[in-house]
């Protein structure tokens, strides 16, 4: 019974982390290297949805997508862990195999079309890498949603995607204070049977000597 309190405690303890994280501002997570947590080959999972990533490496291929009337420039951006796509905004194309450096948040493949009629070269449905699956090896599966570049020449891009992203969603359900209460409550029903264990073995020495 106290194994099994102490874990239960600890279970609704690290609730309350989980639940404290998942609720923090994705502007405040700490931006990592895209090569650090994905990489080509990977499924795309929703633990990496929204996460700040940093790219290192060069543009190596230039596309667009246009939704309701907007032209968005699309690039292929090549680094350690692989290709990935990257949606830079509404602007110039990216300038190709020159180093940079892209800030941004990792994004799940977008499953619904822009625009179904998309003919022309260059132009993507949708922002996926299995559309240009056949063109370019060790892709990675999702894109980034842009909001910093650097490199040789100033950006000419305008980011469409600000910088100060919106809270991520609750997944953990309870509150914070409430997972708390229960660690409590866990631990204390603990120390409620030590003392009523110690309590037993009392009474019965007591009745072992009057016998």
């Amino acid at each position: 019974m106290i194994a099994s309190f102490f874990f239960l405690g600890q279970w609704q303890l690290h609730r309350a982390a989980d639940l404290k994280a998942s609720v923090k501002p994705v502007v405040d997570i700490t931006e990592v290297p895209l090569s650090q947590i994905f990489e080509a080959g990977q499924k795309f999972s929703s633990t990496l949805s929204d996460r700040r990533v940093t790219l290192s490496g060069k543009y190596i291929a230039n596309f667009y997508v246009i939704n309701e009337n907007v032209r968005s420039e699309v690039s292929l951006f090549k680094g350690d862990s692989g290709s990935i796509l990257v949606l830079r905004g509404v602007g110039a194309p990216a300038r190709l195999n020159e180093s940079m450096t892209v800030a941004g948040r990792l994004t799940s493949p977008r499953e619904e079309s822009a625009d179904l009629s998309s003919n022309a070269p260059g132009q993507l449905s949708r922002i996926d890498p299995v559309l240009i699956a056949g063109q370019f090896d060790r892709l990675i599966n999702g894109y980034v949603t842009a909001y910093a570049e650097s490199g040789p020449a100033p950006s000419s891009m305008k980011f469409t995607i600000a910088e100060s992203a919106p809270l991520a969603i609750k997944k953990v359900p309870g509150f914070y204070w409430q997972h708390l209460l229960y660690v409590v409550l866990w631990w204390m029903l603990i120390l409620t049977v030590i003392y009523l264990w110690v309590r037993t073995i009392r009474l019965e020495r007591r009745i072992g000597m009057l016998a």
